[in-house]
């Protein structure tokens, strides 16, 4: 999955990260799995699954 996200950033930004562990240091939850959903064509259902996750009381930083 890392990898999966790694890939997902360097191609939608453009940058080469090599490490999860840099990502995060750089954006929030909310984005990264904004920027992964939407790389692997799944667009606009990222406030949706949020939601649903707070429904079931997993709550993630924004």
């Amino acid at each position: 999955m890392q990898n999966s996200i790694i890939e997902a950033f360097n191609e939608t930004y453009n940058c080469d990260y090599k490490s999860f562990e840099q990502i995060k240091k750089e954006y929030p939850v909310t984005e990264i799995l904004d920027v992964w959903l939407r790389y692997e064509g799944i667009v606009g259902y990222t406030r949706d699954i949020i939601d649903l996750l707070g429904e079931c009381e997993v709550y993630i930083e924004e």
